[in-house]
């Protein structure tokens, strides 16, 4: 075992003095090799350097290009947002409300305020609501989950006679607002029509809503309006074939292209030109706007009597909450306050 031992420890010597001599002997080379190794190292160093600056062009120019690119798109998504209409100005519709889910503040529906404290809506929009699951956003053409003009709800009136399997026979329903609103620019009431008024075919009238642009899309978050005209309940029925309620009212463009979507129900349909809601939006055949089928609303002046009851008969002593403005009309429960 020593020798064994033994006998390695002199191979490594040996073998390390014969390295020792052959370093001695090739030091030049080896200085010329680090030399060598060197020049290489500061070469590949600027290379790398090199290739790091045409990296950072190649990056800053993709940033440009991407960049002009998402302006492209977002001017392509402006225009294609408003397929179905244009932007509405503020204060255009100050009466405009969005209905949305308390708990997630998704917009749901369209309505709109009959006075400081009622809003005209849709049936199907509320019909399995509880008042608790609903709110109110108001004063603003812009939508947001985190808006702070919003108003909670103290009940819903369904119309009795709502049958959603008959065509939506008697899509209408308000809603009694926890606590008035503070009416100012905007934020105002809308104007019904006189009990019974006729909606004259070929009537130029205005859509306002926050629905999808088109089927599958989605939904607006600046308030839209589109201008569309009257169809008479005969040339309805027909395009529809079938026979509609005579409390329903129907409007579109000939062509189609233009009109209602999921998230305009419970809306305002308003003579063009004036504050006038005649119409509730209703149902449509989809996809949207298909043609040749005009959107079906709600004809508000068949309901005018049976708001102005069911405001009346609410428990509420403010007059604010009580006066509605049909046709040239205030009508209320209590006088108005007088003006000094």
């Amino acid at each position: 075992m020593r020798e064994k031992l033994m006998v390695a420890t002199r191979g490594q010597t040996h073998r390390a003095t014969s390295r020792a001599k052959s370093t001695h002997k090739t030091g030049g080379c080896d200085l010329v090799q680090q030399k060598d190794i060197k020049w290489q190292h500061t070469q590949r160093t600027t290379n790398e350097t090199q290739n790091n600056m045409w990296r950072g062009l190649l990056i800053l120019l993709c940033c440009c290009c991407c960049c002009c690119l998402t302006s492209c798109l977002e001017d392509q998504l402006q225009d294609s947002k408003i397929v179905n209409g244009t932007v509405a100005a503020k204060g255009e519709f100050p009466y405009a409300v969005s209905l949305r889910r308390s708990k997630s503040g998704h917009h749901s529906c369209g309505g709109t305020l009959l006075n400081a404290g009622w809003v005209l809506t849709a049936a199907h929009c509320v019909r399995s609501a509880n008042p608790q699951d609903v709110n109110v956003q108001y004063g603003s053409n812009i939508i947001a989950r985190n808006a702070t003009q919003l108003a909670t709800v103290q009940a819903i009136f369904v119309h009795p006679g709502y049958e959603p399997q008959n065509k939506h026979f008697n899509d209408i329903a308000l809603l009694q607002l926890q606590q008035p609103l503070i009416l100012d620019a905007l934020v105002q009431p809308v104007r019904l029509p006189s009990a019974e008024q006729m909606t004259l075919a070929n009537s130029s009238v205005v859509l306002a809503g926050w629905g999808l642009n088109a089927t599958g899309g989605v939904v607006q978050h600046q308030l839209m309006k589109v201008q569309l005209q009257a169809f008479s309940d005969q040339d309805c029925s027909n395009l529809h074939q079938v026979q509609l309620h005579a409390t329903q009212l129907c409007a579109g463009v000939p062509e189609g292209g233009k009109g209602q979507c999921s998230g305009d129900s419970g809306g305002p349909l308003l003579l063009a030109g004036s504050d006038t809601q005649v119409g509730i939006v209703s149902w449509s055949i989809k996809p949207c706007t298909r043609p040749p089928y005009p959107g079906v609303f709600t004809e508000v002046s068949a309901y005018v009597d049976w708001i102005v009851a069911t405001v009346a008969t609410a428990p509420n002593n403010d007059p604010a909450t009580s006066q509605l403005w049909i046709g040239e009309l205030i009508v209320a429960r209590v006088p108005p306050p007088l003006v000094a």
